[in-house]
């Protein structure tokens, strides 16, 4: 939890912006930007590298699954990331942006959207027994390292994110564009590395973790990620209360860009409970949210992550393709309404023209009559 409140201080600090996954992944559909490339092949690199030298990542499926589970399987992942990117995209954020960034900043859209969320995935993962669905696998279970290696690579990783910040500064201070923009993406990659390893040492890169979670009806209830979202809190809660509170919100602690932070003013509304709700229906599902997804992109490459990211990315899509069909819409509507007003202006002037008062004509002049005498 330190790793991820410390990366997320990192990225909002040395590079600007809010740890978003979801809207990430929105960007990385729509929009070309190489630090947000960069910051998902760093996510994927962490899932890579700590299955290798870490462990703690489990395969889906699980190896004891037959055909009949896995089939089960597919359907879950497919169908509960279809509807976590949909809900991702109405709350605008997920665990990261709403839960590790807004509560921070006092948001009251996220002070609505995390408990919305985490009351409907409990609810969820509760009804349809998603802790069955998800068995931990006991060789991933015998191959977790002790509690002081995580805690050593989580301080080693927060050691060279100050590091990293350090040399980011004196780079941007020379003043050479290109070293910024170089600096930018190594930034990028390396927060994407940091904050994978994060999910990874935390279990929420474990859809069994996060099930064990959500699901009270397992009657094995693993509370442990909370105290995650919470130890990252502890790291993230004061720095964003120190921008707030002592005027740094227009510029960077490291680098004279402004922050580029959302506005705190803007009320919850429909569209955002909803997509809360969605989004902690899908998580309960599937145990998966944007960025453990990402994670195991990297860590346990399979079929079923496969269809979980195809899910995630159609879910996306669709409240995107939704959003455009209603922004055409409203600009024809907009351009109807603006030629009727043009055609009733037209109609005004003629009718004020046939109704104005003719000019006075001049009488005509008496006639002359011309007499001719001999």
């Amino acid at each position: 939890g330190v790793l991820l409140g410390c990366s997320v201080v990192f990225k909002t600090g040395a590079l600007s912006g809010v740890m978003g996954i979801s809207n990430y992944t929105r960007r990385l559909m729509f929009q070309v930007e190489m630090k947000r490339y960069a910051f998902t092949v760093g996510m994927i690199l962490a899932g890579i590298v700590m299955s290798l030298v870490y462990g703690a990542v489990e395969p889906l499926p699980p190896p004891s699954f037959d055909t009949n589970q896995r089939v089960k399987l597919f359907l879950r992942l497919g169908i509960g990331s279809f509807i976590v990117g949909l809900g991702a995209s109405m709350q605008h954020g997920c665990t990261s942006g709403h839960g590790l960034t807004g509560l921070a900043r006092l948001s009251l859209r996220s002070w609505v959207a995390v408990p919305t969320f985490m009351a409907a995935g409990m609810l969820t993962a509760t009804l349809s027994q998603s802790a069955q669905a998800f068995p931990p696998d006991a060789q991933t279970e015998a191959e977790v390292p002790k509690w002081y290696v995580g805690s050593a690579v989580a301080a080693s990783s927060a050691v060279v994110l100050a590091m990293i910040a350090a040399v980011f500064r004196c780079v941007d201070r020379g003043g050479n564009e290109r070293a910024k923009q170089v600096a930018v993406l190594f930034g990028e990659l390396v927060v994407g590395l940091t904050f994978g390893c994060g999910l990874v040492i935390s279990g929420m890169a474990r859809p069994s973790k996060v099930a064990a979670f959500l699901d009270w009806g397992s009657g094995a209830w693993d509370v442990s990620l909370a105290f995650v979202m919470g130890s990252a809190l502890v790291i993230t809660f004061p720095y964003f209360q120190a921008l707030q509170r002592f005027g740094l919100q227009e510029k960077s602690l490291l680098h004279a860009s402004c922050l580029d932070l959302p506005p705190l003013g803007k009320k919850p509304d429909l569209t955002l409970v909803v997509g809360a709700i969605l989004f902690g229906v899908g998580w309960g599902t599937c145990g998966l949210c944007p960025g453990p997804l990402w994670v195991n992109v990297g860590a346990t490459p399979s079929w079923e992550i496969l269809v979980a990211l195809v899910g995630l990315i159609m879910g996306i899509g669709t409240w995107e393709a939704r959003q455009k069909l209603l922004n055409s819409k409203k600009m024809a509507t907009a351009v109807e309404v603006a030629d009727v007003i043009d055609v009733s202006a037209m109609e005004d002037g003629k009718a004020q023209q046939n109704e104005a008062p003719k000019e006075t004509q001049r009488a005509p002049s008496p006639a002359v009559t011309v007499s001719t005498t001999d």
